[in-house]
């Protein structure tokens, strides 16, 4: 029986780029949630400072699918943490963009 030389065994890890994906996407989320909070104590008169949180939390979600989508070409971690990555910040571009064309 012949051994194949190019068969490599890698420990599992996680991505990095992974990892930064669910960093963004989390800032984003939070970001998302505390301008809508804010918007709802205050009926609707939020400060600009709010707006700005959502357009971070905007740009930060399209950032984070990014990363997760060079994470998933990565060998390194599993398949279902790269899908989730990538949906957390899809959920998060698509609330952000929400409520900033909705003016909360």
């Amino acid at each position: 029986m012949q051994k194949n030389k190019n068969f490599k065994v890698a420990p599992m890890g996680h991505a990095s780029d992974t990892i930064i994906s669910y960093f963004l996407g989390g800032l984003s989320m939070v970001f998302v949630l505390l301008s809508i909070v804010k918007s709802i104590i205050s009926k609707g008169h939020v400060e600009r400072v709010y707006g700005v949180l959502l357009v971070s939390a905007f740009v930060m979600s399209v950032t984070g699918i990014l990363f997760g989508i060079i994470g998933y070409r990565a060998e390194e971690g599993s398949l279902f943490g790269k899908k989730v990555s990538i949906v957390i910040n899809a959920v998060a571009f698509a609330l952000a963009g929400i409520f900033m064309l909705k003016g909360i």
